[in-house]
Protein backbone atom coordinates (compact mmCIF):
# COMPACT_ATOMS: atom_id res chain seq x y z
CA UNK A 1 0.00 0.00 0.00
CA UNK A 2 1.50 3.46 -0.73
CA UNK A 3 2.08 6.05 1.80
CA UNK A 4 -0.65 8.70 -0.47
CA UNK A 5 -3.34 5.56 0.21
CA UNK A 6 -2.53 5.58 3.63
CA UNK A 7 -2.72 8.97 4.05
CA UNK A 8 -6.49 9.14 2.90
CA UNK A 9 -7.75 6.34 4.70
CA UNK A 10 -6.78 8.14 8.01
CA UNK A 11 -8.68 10.95 6.77
CA UNK A 12 -11.77 9.85 5.94
CA UNK A 13 -11.66 7.92 9.82
CA UNK A 14 -10.79 11.11 10.99
CA UNK A 15 -13.60 13.07 9.36
CA UNK A 16 -16.07 10.39 10.53
CA UNK A 17 -14.96 10.34 13.85
CA UNK A 18 -16.25 14.28 14.31
CA UNK A 19 -19.55 13.65 12.87
CA UNK A 20 -21.15 10.67 14.72
CA UNK A 21 -21.38 12.27 18.01
CA UNK A 22 -23.10 15.08 16.32
CA UNK A 23 -25.89 12.89 13.99
CA UNK A 24 -26.59 10.88 17.13
CA UNK A 25 -27.32 14.02 19.05
CA UNK A 26 -29.49 15.04 15.95
CA UNK A 27 -31.12 11.71 16.39
CA UNK A 28 -31.66 12.39 20.15
CA UNK A 29 -33.06 16.08 19.82
CA UNK A 30 -35.38 14.48 16.82
CA UNK A 31 -36.77 12.01 19.13
CA UNK A 32 -36.93 14.36 22.46
CA UNK A 33 -38.83 16.84 20.16
CA UNK A 34 -41.43 14.44 18.62
CA UNK A 35 -42.24 13.11 22.09
CA UNK A 36 -42.72 16.06 23.47
CA UNK A 37 -45.03 17.49 20.57
CA UNK A 38 -46.87 14.14 21.29
CA UNK A 39 -46.95 15.06 24.95
CA UNK A 40 -48.45 18.82 24.37
CA UNK A 41 -50.74 18.46 21.74
CA UNK A 42 -51.97 14.42 21.28
CA UNK A 43 -54.73 13.72 23.75
CA UNK A 44 -55.30 10.61 25.29
CA UNK A 45 -58.40 8.81 27.21
CA UNK A 46 -58.49 8.27 30.38
CA UNK A 47 -60.90 5.19 31.48
CA UNK A 48 -62.35 4.32 34.71
CA UNK A 49 -62.72 0.49 35.27
CA UNK A 50 -65.15 -1.65 37.26
CA UNK A 51 -64.25 -5.49 37.38
CA UNK A 52 -67.97 -5.70 39.06
CA UNK A 53 -70.47 -5.18 35.80
CA UNK A 54 -72.95 -7.66 34.59
CA UNK A 55 -75.46 -7.86 32.13
CA UNK A 56 -78.68 -7.36 32.92
CA UNK A 57 -82.33 -7.29 32.00
CA UNK A 58 -83.61 -3.58 31.83
CA UNK A 59 -86.81 -5.06 34.02
CA UNK A 60 -85.36 -6.72 37.13
CA UNK A 61 -86.32 -10.29 37.93
CA UNK A 62 -89.02 -10.95 39.60
CA UNK A 63 -89.13 -12.75 42.87
CA UNK A 64 -91.98 -14.98 43.06
CA UNK A 65 -92.96 -15.83 47.11
CA UNK A 66 -95.77 -18.16 49.02
CA UNK A 67 -98.28 -15.90 50.29
CA UNK A 68 -99.05 -19.04 52.90
CA UNK A 69 -98.87 -22.04 54.29
CA UNK A 70 -99.71 -25.42 52.42
CA UNK A 71 -99.24 -28.59 50.50
CA UNK A 72 -97.72 -28.50 47.19
CA UNK A 73 -100.33 -30.79 44.94
CA UNK A 74 -98.58 -29.34 41.61
CA UNK A 75 -95.46 -27.41 40.71
CA UNK A 76 -93.95 -26.60 37.41
CA UNK A 77 -90.68 -24.71 38.32
CA UNK A 78 -88.79 -26.12 35.48
CA UNK A 79 -85.17 -23.57 35.12
CA UNK A 80 -85.65 -22.24 31.90
CA UNK A 81 -89.68 -22.31 31.44
CA UNK A 82 -90.53 -19.33 29.46
CA UNK A 83 -94.42 -18.02 31.23
CA UNK A 84 -96.90 -15.82 30.79
CA UNK A 85 -98.00 -13.56 33.05
CA UNK A 86 -100.80 -15.87 34.98
CA UNK A 87 -99.12 -19.06 34.41
CA UNK A 88 -99.67 -21.36 36.97
CA UNK A 89 -96.34 -22.04 38.71
CA UNK A 90 -97.38 -23.72 42.27
CA UNK A 91 -100.55 -25.73 42.82
CA UNK A 92 -101.45 -25.44 46.96
CA UNK A 93 -103.83 -27.72 48.98
CA UNK A 94 -107.41 -26.48 48.50
CA UNK A 95 -109.55 -28.89 49.02
CA UNK A 96 -111.47 -27.43 52.07
CA UNK A 97 -112.37 -24.62 50.95
CA UNK A 98 -113.49 -26.13 47.51
CA UNK A 99 -115.78 -27.79 49.78
CA UNK A 100 -116.69 -25.34 51.79
CA UNK A 101 -117.49 -23.26 48.34
CA UNK A 102 -119.51 -26.13 47.38
CA UNK A 103 -121.93 -25.80 50.06
CA UNK A 104 -122.20 -22.30 49.62
CA UNK A 105 -123.09 -22.32 46.04
CA UNK A 106 -125.98 -24.84 47.03
CA UNK A 107 -127.37 -22.35 49.89
CA UNK A 108 -127.03 -19.78 47.01
CA UNK A 109 -128.61 -21.73 44.35
CA UNK A 110 -131.61 -22.54 46.29
CA UNK A 111 -132.53 -18.45 46.85
CA UNK A 112 -134.08 -17.88 43.22
CA UNK A 113 -136.10 -20.73 43.51
CA UNK A 114 -138.02 -18.97 46.60
CA UNK A 115 -137.52 -15.61 45.53
CA UNK A 116 -139.52 -16.89 42.27
CA UNK A 117 -142.51 -18.67 44.42
CA UNK A 118 -142.63 -15.28 46.55
CA UNK A 119 -143.04 -13.53 43.03
CA UNK A 120 -145.40 -15.59 41.77
CA UNK A 121 -147.60 -14.99 45.19
CA UNK A 122 -147.46 -11.28 44.66
CA UNK A 123 -148.37 -11.66 41.20
CA UNK A 124 -150.91 -14.02 42.47
CA UNK A 125 -152.33 -11.38 44.96
CA UNK A 126 -151.85 -8.12 42.54
CA UNK A 127 -154.00 -10.32 40.11
CA UNK A 128 -156.95 -11.51 42.88
CA UNK A 129 -157.18 -8.07 43.72
CA UNK A 130 -157.56 -6.57 40.34
CA UNK A 131 -160.30 -9.50 40.17
CA UNK A 132 -162.04 -8.18 43.33
CA UNK A 133 -161.75 -4.79 42.30
CA UNK A 134 -163.75 -5.16 39.24
CA UNK A 135 -166.00 -7.47 41.05
CA UNK A 136 -166.75 -4.90 43.94
CA UNK A 137 -167.19 -2.14 41.19
CA UNK A 138 -169.84 -4.48 39.73
CA UNK A 139 -171.53 -5.10 43.06
CA UNK A 140 -171.42 -1.27 43.46
CA UNK A 141 -172.82 -0.44 40.26
CA UNK A 142 -175.91 -2.91 40.59
CA UNK A 143 -176.48 -1.84 44.08
CA UNK A 144 -176.31 1.65 42.54
CA UNK A 145 -179.07 0.88 39.81
CA UNK A 146 -181.07 -0.72 42.18
CA UNK A 147 -180.47 2.82 44.43
CA UNK A 148 -181.94 4.18 40.93
CA UNK A 149 -184.60 1.43 40.60
CA UNK A 150 -186.16 2.58 44.35
CA UNK A 151 -185.70 6.27 44.38
CA UNK A 152 -188.86 6.31 41.89
CA UNK A 153 -191.25 4.45 43.85
CA UNK A 154 -190.20 6.74 46.76
CA UNK A 155 -190.69 9.74 45.30
CA UNK A 156 -193.95 8.91 43.64
CA UNK A 157 -195.25 7.36 47.28
CA UNK A 158 -193.31 10.79 48.93
CA UNK A 159 -196.11 12.73 46.42
CA UNK A 160 -199.00 10.89 46.99
CA UNK A 161 -198.41 10.92 50.61
CA UNK A 162 -198.49 14.40 50.66
CA UNK A 163 -201.61 14.29 47.74
CA UNK A 164 -203.50 12.23 50.82
CA UNK A 165 -202.87 14.04 53.85
CA UNK A 166 -204.12 17.11 51.70
CA UNK A 167 -206.91 15.54 50.87
CA UNK A 168 -207.40 14.04 54.62
CA UNK A 169 -206.89 17.54 55.88
CA UNK A 170 -210.02 19.21 53.55
CA UNK A 171 -211.91 15.66 54.68
CA UNK A 172 -212.56 14.23 51.55
CA UNK A 173 -210.45 10.92 52.26
CA UNK A 174 -210.63 8.82 55.30
CA UNK A 175 -207.50 9.06 58.26
CA UNK A 176 -206.97 5.47 57.41
CA UNK A 177 -205.91 5.48 53.33
CA UNK A 178 -204.20 8.98 54.21
CA UNK A 179 -201.93 6.54 56.87
CA UNK A 180 -201.76 3.66 54.12
CA UNK A 181 -199.91 6.40 52.31
CA UNK A 182 -197.33 7.95 54.76
CA UNK A 183 -196.33 4.05 55.36
CA UNK A 184 -195.88 3.41 51.53
CA UNK A 185 -194.00 6.47 51.54
CA UNK A 186 -191.89 5.61 54.97
CA UNK A 187 -191.34 2.33 53.60
CA UNK A 188 -190.39 3.06 50.18
CA UNK A 189 -187.69 5.86 51.33
CA UNK A 190 -186.10 3.40 53.88
CA UNK A 191 -185.65 0.48 51.20
CA UNK A 192 -184.27 3.48 49.48
CA UNK A 193 -181.66 4.59 52.29
CA UNK A 194 -180.75 0.86 52.84
CA UNK A 195 -180.01 0.23 49.12
CA UNK A 196 -177.39 3.16 49.27
CA UNK A 197 -175.88 1.92 52.66
CA UNK A 198 -175.48 -1.34 51.20
CA UNK A 199 -173.27 0.86 48.52
CA UNK A 200 -171.16 2.30 51.54
CA UNK A 201 -170.79 -1.00 52.69
CA UNK A 202 -169.08 -3.07 49.54
CA UNK A 203 -167.00 -0.17 49.52
CA UNK A 204 -165.85 -0.56 52.84
CA UNK A 205 -165.39 -3.85 52.55
CA UNK A 206 -163.50 -3.77 49.22
CA UNK A 207 -160.99 -1.62 50.90
CA UNK A 208 -160.53 -3.84 53.86
CA UNK A 209 -159.54 -6.49 51.84
CA UNK A 210 -157.00 -3.88 49.71
CA UNK A 211 -155.61 -3.11 52.89
CA UNK A 212 -155.52 -6.66 54.03
CA UNK A 213 -153.91 -8.11 50.46
CA UNK A 214 -151.31 -4.94 50.66
CA UNK A 215 -150.52 -6.25 54.04
CA UNK A 216 -149.55 -10.00 52.84
CA UNK A 217 -148.06 -8.69 49.44
CA UNK A 218 -145.46 -6.22 51.57
CA UNK A 219 -144.80 -8.97 54.29
CA UNK A 220 -143.80 -11.33 50.90
CA UNK A 221 -141.76 -7.99 49.66
CA UNK A 222 -140.45 -8.65 52.34
CA UNK A 223 -139.53 -12.03 52.45
CA UNK A 224 -138.08 -11.52 49.32
CA UNK A 225 -135.92 -8.31 50.24
CA UNK A 226 -134.64 -10.51 52.88
CA UNK A 227 -133.59 -13.43 50.57
CA UNK A 228 -132.04 -10.67 48.26
CA UNK A 229 -129.44 -9.84 51.48
CA UNK A 230 -128.84 -13.43 52.38
CA UNK A 231 -127.93 -13.63 48.61
CA UNK A 232 -125.44 -10.79 48.92
CA UNK A 233 -124.01 -12.60 52.17
CA UNK A 234 -123.46 -15.76 50.36
CA UNK A 235 -122.41 -14.25 47.00
CA UNK A 236 -119.90 -12.21 49.35
CA UNK A 237 -119.24 -15.89 50.78
CA UNK A 238 -118.66 -17.30 47.64
CA UNK A 239 -116.01 -14.57 46.38
CA UNK A 240 -114.06 -14.76 49.80
CA UNK A 241 -113.76 -18.33 49.28
CA UNK A 242 -112.69 -17.83 45.61
CA UNK A 243 -110.07 -15.55 46.68
CA UNK A 244 -108.98 -18.11 49.38
CA UNK A 245 -108.48 -20.71 46.83
CA UNK A 246 -106.86 -18.34 44.29
CA UNK A 247 -104.59 -17.52 46.87
CA UNK A 248 -103.50 -21.24 46.83
CA UNK A 249 -102.32 -21.37 43.24
CA UNK A 250 -98.73 -19.58 42.87
CA UNK A 251 -98.85 -17.74 39.19
CA UNK A 252 -96.24 -16.06 37.41
CA UNK A 253 -96.12 -12.28 37.97
CA UNK A 254 -94.63 -11.40 34.97
CA UNK A 255 -93.66 -12.59 31.74
CA UNK A 256 -90.51 -13.89 31.31
CA UNK A 257 -88.01 -17.21 31.93
CA UNK A 258 -87.50 -18.80 35.00
CA UNK A 259 -84.27 -18.23 36.50
CA UNK A 260 -83.29 -19.88 39.86
CA UNK A 261 -86.59 -22.01 41.79
CA UNK A 262 -87.17 -24.14 44.46
CA UNK A 263 -87.15 -27.95 44.50
CA UNK A 264 -91.09 -28.68 45.56
CA UNK A 265 -92.76 -32.02 45.05
CA UNK A 266 -96.21 -33.17 45.61
CA UNK A 267 -96.82 -33.42 49.18
CA UNK A 268 -94.12 -31.24 50.57
CA UNK A 269 -95.05 -28.18 52.75
CA UNK A 270 -94.59 -24.85 51.82
CA UNK A 271 -94.13 -22.31 54.28
CA UNK A 272 -95.57 -18.19 54.26
CA UNK A 273 -93.42 -16.11 52.46
CA UNK A 274 -90.71 -19.29 51.22
CA UNK A 275 -89.32 -17.76 48.16
CA UNK A 276 -90.15 -20.11 44.81
CA UNK A 277 -88.19 -18.89 42.33
CA UNK A 278 -87.28 -15.92 40.49
CA UNK A 279 -89.02 -15.24 36.92
CA UNK A 280 -86.39 -12.63 34.63
CA UNK A 281 -88.54 -10.77 32.22
CA UNK A 282 -88.45 -10.74 28.79
CA UNK A 283 -86.76 -6.86 27.53
CA UNK A 284 -84.21 -5.16 26.72
CA UNK A 285 -80.58 -5.87 27.60
CA UNK A 286 -78.45 -3.25 29.57
CA UNK A 287 -74.99 -3.04 31.22
CA UNK A 288 -75.06 -2.39 35.15
CA UNK A 289 -71.65 -1.85 36.83
CA UNK A 290 -70.44 -0.52 40.52
CA UNK A 291 -68.04 1.78 40.91
CA UNK A 292 -65.92 3.93 43.91
CA UNK A 293 -67.95 7.35 44.86
CA UNK A 294 -64.73 9.09 44.06
CA UNK A 295 -64.68 7.61 40.48
CA UNK A 296 -68.35 7.99 39.64
CA UNK A 297 -69.37 11.21 40.67
CA UNK A 298 -68.14 13.67 38.48
CA UNK A 299 -65.98 11.55 36.68
CA UNK A 300 -68.40 9.75 34.42
CA UNK A 301 -71.20 11.59 32.65
CA UNK A 302 -74.21 10.13 31.29
CA UNK A 303 -73.52 9.49 27.44
CA UNK A 304 -69.89 8.58 28.22
CA UNK A 305 -68.59 5.52 25.86
CA UNK A 306 -67.61 2.28 27.24
CA UNK A 307 -66.72 -1.21 26.93
CA UNK A 308 -67.20 -4.45 28.49
CA UNK A 309 -64.53 -7.54 28.42
CA UNK A 310 -66.99 -10.41 29.06
CA UNK A 311 -65.30 -13.06 31.76
CA UNK A 312 -65.10 -16.35 30.51
CA UNK A 313 -65.06 -14.79 26.55
CA UNK A 314 -61.19 -13.76 25.58
CA UNK A 315 -61.75 -10.39 23.90
CA UNK A 316 -59.52 -11.05 21.41
CA UNK A 317 -61.52 -13.95 19.98
CA UNK A 318 -65.02 -12.87 20.95
CA UNK A 319 -64.39 -9.09 20.83
CA UNK A 320 -65.79 -6.73 23.43
CA UNK A 321 -69.64 -5.21 24.11
CA UNK A 322 -70.13 -1.26 23.11
CA UNK A 323 -72.27 0.94 24.96
CA UNK A 324 -73.39 3.92 26.30
CA UNK A 325 -73.74 5.37 30.18
CA UNK A 326 -77.43 5.94 30.67
CA UNK A 327 -77.58 7.24 34.38
CA UNK A 328 -75.51 7.55 37.49
CA UNK A 329 -76.46 6.74 40.81
CA UNK A 330 -77.22 9.67 43.02
CA UNK A 331 -76.18 7.71 45.84
CA UNK A 332 -73.33 5.35 46.92
CA UNK A 333 -74.29 1.63 48.69
CA UNK A 334 -72.30 0.03 50.45
CA UNK A 335 -69.57 2.26 49.14
CA UNK A 336 -70.30 1.29 45.50
CA UNK A 337 -72.13 3.43 43.42
CA UNK A 338 -74.34 1.98 40.40
CA UNK A 339 -73.76 3.29 36.80
CA UNK A 340 -76.10 2.13 33.97
CA UNK A 341 -75.57 1.70 30.63
CA UNK A 342 -77.58 1.20 27.59
CA UNK A 343 -76.25 -1.73 24.64
CA UNK A 344 -74.80 -0.15 21.75
CA UNK A 345 -74.25 -2.48 18.28
CA UNK A 346 -70.96 -4.25 18.52
CA UNK A 347 -69.85 -5.85 15.38
CA UNK A 348 -66.83 -7.58 16.68
CA UNK A 349 -68.86 -9.41 19.37
CA UNK A 350 -69.19 -12.94 18.79
CA UNK A 351 -71.74 -14.36 21.24
CA UNK A 352 -75.08 -13.35 22.43
CA UNK A 353 -75.73 -11.74 25.08
CA UNK A 354 -77.83 -13.12 28.34
CA UNK A 355 -78.74 -11.75 31.38
CA UNK A 356 -76.62 -12.30 34.33
CA UNK A 357 -73.50 -12.50 32.06
CA UNK A 358 -70.20 -10.93 34.12
CA UNK A 359 -67.31 -8.80 32.74
CA UNK A 360 -65.02 -5.57 33.50
CA UNK A 361 -66.27 -2.41 32.14
CA UNK A 362 -63.98 0.14 31.09
CA UNK A 363 -65.45 3.88 30.65
CA UNK A 364 -64.00 6.88 29.13
CA UNK A 365 -63.95 9.35 31.15
CA UNK A 366 -61.49 11.95 29.81
CA UNK A 367 -59.30 12.98 27.10
CA UNK A 368 -56.19 14.98 28.54
CA UNK A 369 -52.70 15.26 26.70
CA UNK A 370 -49.70 13.43 28.56
CA UNK A 371 -47.90 16.43 29.71
CA UNK A 372 -51.36 17.66 31.19
CA UNK A 373 -52.14 14.31 32.86
CA UNK A 374 -47.69 14.40 34.26
CA UNK A 375 -48.71 18.14 35.98
CA UNK A 376 -52.00 16.62 37.13
CA UNK A 377 -50.28 13.92 38.61
CA UNK A 378 -47.36 15.73 40.23
CA UNK A 379 -49.74 18.21 41.44
CA UNK A 380 -51.38 15.26 43.61
CA UNK A 381 -48.06 14.02 44.75
CA UNK A 382 -47.12 17.58 46.12
CA UNK A 383 -50.08 17.93 47.89
CA UNK A 384 -50.38 14.34 49.86
CA UNK A 385 -46.57 14.75 50.61
CA UNK A 386 -46.96 18.57 51.45
CA UNK A 387 -46.79 18.60 55.38
CA UNK A 388 -49.76 20.78 55.69
CA UNK A 389 -51.30 18.08 54.03
CA UNK A 390 -54.01 16.20 55.79
CA UNK A 391 -53.65 12.94 56.85
CA UNK A 392 -54.77 9.88 55.14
Amino acid sequence: MTPTAFAKTLGALNTAGHTGPLMRLGAGIAILGALGWWMAKVPVSLVETSSEARVEIAAAATVVQSALIGRVTQADLALGRRVQAGDVLVQLDALPEELQKRETEARLHAIPPEVAGLQAQIAAEESAGADEQRASLAAIAEQQARVREAEAPAKFAEIERQRQGTLRREGLIATRESERADSEAERLRNSTATASSAIERLEREQKARDRQRAVRIAELRTQITRLESTRAGIVASVRKTDYEVERRVIRAPVSGTIGESTLLRPGSVLLEGTRVSSIVATGQLRLVALFPPQAAYGRIPAGAHARLRLKGYPWTEFGVVEAKVAQVGGEDRDGKVRVELDVMPSPTLKTALRHGMPGELEVDVERITPLALVFRTAGQWITKTSPGSPAK
